[in-house]
């Protein structure tokens, strides 16, 4: 799985663990109305996928599958110099295919390359109440331009894991052995994190004991597949 691109791992989890699923297969040609329907929800509840199947595999796949729905939008920027910007959660298709993830989240966009990703405030209506949340719209530098024509949003960068730790910044004086010493540790702290991947995908844990550092290793990995 590490020797992968995350759009590889995505087509992995997916077509292996979610796509055969039967319950897909009998839905992957439903109309978007139908599906926005069943699905009304815009944040879903985490344990919404569970049925009690404990697989390791299964367990990442379907959280990663669930976290998918309420991470990214589709926006339509028709009228962005008018400061109005349409906000929609993405349809079954769109999660499998990348859409809003791997592709521009903008809405008839099929632009793949130098996308951003962008915090905005997602208003919706749902059950009677007005609901708030901060959702991810990957966009192209064009369509990130007519976003930000009004007002400029934040910008989601990914954090580098192998940043020095407090306390331990070089400065001009401190000489050589503490630059070799900054460097050992990068090298360490690079080799723990290939260590938590490869556990992830082939260690078997007993789940009753090791439940939570379970939990904590699934939202490393996730951190690293969501852009």
């Amino acid at each position: 799985m590490k020797s992968m691109s995350l759009q590889e791992r995505h087509n992995y989890i997916l077509k292996k663990f979610i796509i055969s699923d039967k319950s897909f297969e009998g839905k992957k040609n439903s109309y978007d109305i139908d599906i926005i329907k069943e699905h009304h929800r815009f944040l879903w509840d985490d344990n919404e996928l569970s049925d009690g199947d404990n697989s390791w595999e299964i367990c990442m796949a379907r959280r990663y599958y669930n976290k998918l729905f309420k991470e990214y939008c589709i926006a339509d920027l028709t009228l962005h110099k008018e400061n109005k910007v349409a906000l929609r959660w993405r349809t079954r298709d769109e999660v499998v295919l990348g859409k809003g993830q791997f592709q521009c989240g903008s809405r008839k966009c099929e632009q793949r390359e130098n996308l951003s990703s962008w915090e905005v405030n997602f208003a919706y209506h749902e059950h009677g109440e007005n609901k708030n949340a901060l959702v991810k719209l990957r966009l192209c530098a064009n369509h990130s331009k007519q976003l930000n024509f009004t007002s400029r949003k934040r910008e989601v960068k990914r954090l580098k894991k192998c940043s020095a730790p407090k306390g331990q910044m070089l400065r001009k004086n401190q000489g050589s052995v503490q630059v070799t010493s900054y460097f050992e540790n990068i090298v360490s702290e690079a080799n723990e994190e290939s260590e938590t991947e490869n556990r992830i995908w082939n260690h078997r844990p007993n789940v009753e004991l090791e439940q939570p550092s379970r939990e904590i290793e699934f939202e490393r990995y996730l951190e690293d597949l969501l852009l």
